[in-house]
This record gives C-alpha cells, sequence and structure tokens, in this order.
C-alpha cells in the first residue's frame, strides 16, 4: 500500500515524465513540485528510475485489471469479450489522459527502465487478443482464414491510435464530451464488419 508521499510524488510525476520524457525531469524538479525533500525520492523509490516504474505500474493497473476481467468471465463469447475489453480502454483512457505518451514513448524508444514494464503489458495484450480471436474462429463467430495476428496488431492500433492523436485531432475538428467513447464504439464496430464470418 502506498504512502501519502507516495502518490503525491507519482501524481506530481505522471504529467512530468508524460510531457517531458524520462531525461527531461529532474528529482529537483519532481520534489520542488511535490513541495518534499528532495531525498524523499531515493527512500521511497530508490531514485528517479522506480518513481518512473512506479508511474508506469500506476498508469497500466487499470488496464490490466480490465484485461483480466475480460479473460476470466465465461459467460462472455469471444465478441462480447473484445467488445468489453474495447470499451474499457475508452474510459481508461478518459481517465488517464497521459497514458497514451507513456505507451507511444516507450515502444517506439524504450527506456531501460520503462520498456520492459510497456513490453510486459504489450505482450499480454496481444496474448489475449490472439486467444480471443482464435476462440472467435473456434466458434464460427470469425472469419477462417483471418491472421490472428494481423488482427491482433490492427486491434490494439485501432483502439490506441484515437488517443495517441487526440491533441492534433481537437486542432482539426470539434470534439465532444462522448468522442473516446463514440470513437470506440464506432471503431470497434467497423473492425468487427470486416473479421466476423458472414458465411
Amino acid at each position: 500500500m502506498k504512502t501519502d508521499t507516495q502518490t503525491k510524488l507519482i501524481e506530481i510525476a505522471i504529467p512530468l515524465f508524460a510531457l517531458k520524457g524520462f531525461a527531461g525531469v529532474s528529482v529537483r524538479e519532481i520534489t520542488d513540485a511535490a513541495q518534499i525533500n528532495v531525498s524523499a525520492i531515493s527512500y521511497h523509490f530508490n531514485g528517479k528510475e522506480g518513481l518512473y516504474q512506479a508511474v508506469l505500474e500506476e498508469q497500466l493497473t487499470p488496464l490490466m485489471q480490465a484485461l483480466y476481467l475480460a479473460e476470466n468471465d465465461d459467460s462472455l463469447s469471444p465478441i462480447k469479450r473484445l467488445t468489453f475489453y474495447a470499451d474499457q480502454i475508452s474510459q481508461i483512457h478518459a481517465q488517464r489522459p497521459f497514458l497514451s505518451r507513456f505507451m507511444i514513448s516507450e515502444a517506439t524508444t524504450p527506456t531501460d527502465y520503462g520498456g520492459p514494464i510497456i513490453e510486459k503489458y504489450l505482450s499480454q495484450v496481444h496474448q489475449f487478443m490472439r486467444n480471443s480471436l482464435q476462440e472467435g474462429i473456434t466458434w464460427g463467430d470469425f472469419r477462417p482464414d483471418l491472421n490472428i495476428t494481423y488482427a491482433a496488431v490492427s486491434l490494439a492500433g485501432i483502439l490506441n491510435f484515437y488517443f495517441i492523436t487526440k491533441p492534433l485531432l481537437q486542432k482539426l475538428t470539434p470534439l465532444t464530451e462522448n468522442s473516446n467513447k463514440e470513437y470506440t464504439a464506432h471503431a470497434f464496430r467497423i473492425y468487427l464488419h470486416g473479421i466476423v464470418n458472414n458465411s
């Protein structure tokens, strides 16, 4: 369980790391913003690297919880399982506006501290999607000629690209309060249209 100081440091560090990157943020900058002694990061996190890892874990935990719920609900068909997860992604991105920055940064130029955490998460998501797609093929819900590797990558891209590019989209077109949910539902419907077995 996190102490109040740990929670405060993580909350302060999230936007700093997201906007400036790991290397662009100093320990002094974080502790000054938190109004905490500079030694607090070493004491609570064993240094800036440990704080960065704690930030990533905090950002990714809801995604892992959603993945766990989707994987372990035996009442869900493959389509409903993927639909549930897509809906959760939308809600989580809305609650964690910096999540996509961390994901894209660590996926494209991984740090020694964050890369393994993002890789572990993406690996679990990819496996979940592959398993759900394979089960859907077995049940006859999805096209039998579906390449599950490409289909899993496509779904991950469709679900996350909007949130990665949202700052630019907001400059190009008006987005409503419900845009996250509307986009996810619309994009997932288009995706399903391409993979559903219509025979």
